[in-house]
């Protein structure tokens, strides 16, 4: 199933992926058993819901070695681990508050030998100061509200970098709309996905940072760059 969504997807995986989400797989049901990671208990929802959902960027994202991403809200992993583990030359930070949640990813990044992998437990407006502040390349989250990203999480990236939103159904003229207080935002695309094997409309939103950057306010700089 994993192998076939991917497919209708426009998405090749290799064995090595794929054997590795099946730990995953494995592990995520293991652990949910006392620790509440995910509502989903049957392999076929997590496979779908889960699994294939995170991948979808990968069918138009193509990122080149070592690019920095950042995912707000990774929860059990949703979408930022599954992403790192399909391609494993990018650099991936996971962030997550639940203290169980972020334990339960340092268990699956040491078990599966992942490399170029950070997990921070914390909350996105505690990222803060030059070791955060325009060191990503994209940020995106599958759980958090689209507000709170829209305004704290471009300080985060850098000049011409990008965030991705994981959204329902979404059409630009809202999105467009919705970006009118934040003007160092651009949208770059909308792209509908159908999940398959469920047949959900899904949404990704993916908008550009502004070459000026942010202040951690969320603010443009006032000039040259200064806050």
């Amino acid at each position: 199933m994993l192998l076939r969504g991917a497919e209708r997807l426009g998405i090749a995986l290799s064995q090595k992926p794929v054997d590795q989400l099946a730990v995953y797989l494995d592990e995520l049901v293991r652990w949910n058993r006392r620790v509440n990671l995910t509502a989903l208990r049957s392999d076929r929802d997590i496979v779908i819901k889960h699994f294939l959902d995170s991948l979808t960027p990968l069918s138009f994202l193509h990122p080149s070695p070592n690019e920095r991403w950042i995912d707000i809200g990774s929860g059990a992993g949703f979408p930022g681990l599954v992403l790192k583990i399909a391609s494993p030359h990018i650099q991936m930070t996971l962030v997550e508050a639940t203290g169980k949640k972020a334990a339960f990813l340092h268990h699956l990044v040491g078990l599966l030998g992942l490399t170029g992998v950070t997990v921070i437990q914390d909350r996105l407006e505690h990222l803060r100061g030059p070791k955060y502040e325009k060191q990503f390349d994209l940020l995106l989250t599958r759980a958090v509200a689209a507000e709170g990203i829209l305004s704290a999480g471009p300080a985060l990236v850098r000049a011409g970098g990008a965030l991705l939103l994981f959204q329902g159904a979404a059409d630009r003229p809202s999105w467009e709309a919705r970006l009118h207080p934040h003007p160092g935002l651009t949208l770059k695309a909308v792209f509908p996905i159908t999940l398959p094997f469920a047949e959900e409309a899904r949404s990704l939103v993916l908008l550009t940072v502004a070459e000026g950057g942010f202040c951690p306010t969320g603010r443009l700089p006032f000039q040259d760059g200064i806050c």
